[in-house]
Order: C-alpha cells, then structure tokens, then sequence
C-alpha cells in the first residue's frame, strides 16, 4: 500500500518537470517569433527607405526636365535663359526640387530609423519573454524539489 502512496507524489515531481522543460520551449519559442517580427521590422524599414530616396531620385529627374524646358523655351524665343525672368523661373525650380529631394532624403532616414526602432522592441520582447519562461522553470523545478523532499 506503501507504493502507492509514493506514486502521485512522484508522478507529480514529473509533471513538474515536464512542465518546466514545456515552459522552457515556449520561451524559446516565443523569443523566435519576436525575433521574426524584429527581422521583419528592418526589413519594412529598408523597403520604405528605398522608396523614398526613389521618390527623391524622381523630384531630381523632374527637375532636369523642368530645368532643360525653361532654358530651352527661353532659347528658343530668344531671351538669354541665364538671367532676367527665366533665370528666376530656374531658381525657384531648383528650390523646389531640391527641398523635395531633401525631403525624401529626410523621410528614408526617419524609415530605416523607425524600422530599427520597431526591431529593438520586438527583440527586448522577445529576451524578456525567454526570461520570464526561464523564470517560470526554475519555479516548477523548485516545486518539484520541494515535492521531492517532502518524499523523503
């Protein structure tokens, strides 16, 4: 009768310690995901960086183009496209165009910065869920030493 009054308990110390190793791999398990949605962070980070200094290659592009037809119909209707009002139409473009540019350039760094951001706190997530479950473990394993002892 003896037997199997040490069964339960000892049963109990293994259900302990099945637990502790199951709160271990979630913990591991959940660092992974934090650490996937981290990864993917960066990556929507660069993505929108990239598209912005797209953005700002175009408003250059424009620019030229802007800046060839002013020279070219102030050429062509025989007024000197270096000064006078065409010069000014020219100024104000480059303005334009260059705050644009810059913009953009602006706009990349705030993304790539955002993204790294975002990652940091996904990982900080994930190290504190995989401490918290590593916590959680040695707790069953203390409850099960606990048990243990009290076999004894």
């Amino acid at each position: 009768m003896e037997a199997m009054a040490v069964i339960g308990p000892v049963l109990a110390i293994g259900g302990k310690v099945a637990q502790a190793g199951a709160q271990l791999e979630v913990g591991r398990a959940q660092q992974r995901g934090y650490e996937q949605q981290a990864q993917q962070a960066e990556l929507k980070g660069r993505s929108e960086a990239i598209a912005y200094k797209q953005q700002g290659a175009e408003a250059l592009q424009n620019l030229n183009e802007t800046l060839a037809a002013i020279i070219a119909r102030a050429g062509a209707g025989g007024v000197d496209p270096t000064s006078g009002s065409a010069a000014t139409v020219q100024m104000f473009a480059m303005s334009e165009g260059s705050t644009e540019a810059q913009i953009s350039k602006d706009n990349a760094a705030l993304a790539l910065g955002e993204g790294y951001a975002q990652a940091g706190i996904y990982r900080s997530a994930g190290s504190t869920a995989r401490k918290s479950a590593n916590v959680s473990a040695a707790v069953s394993i203390g409850e099960a030493a606990y048990s243990a002892g009290k076999l004894a």
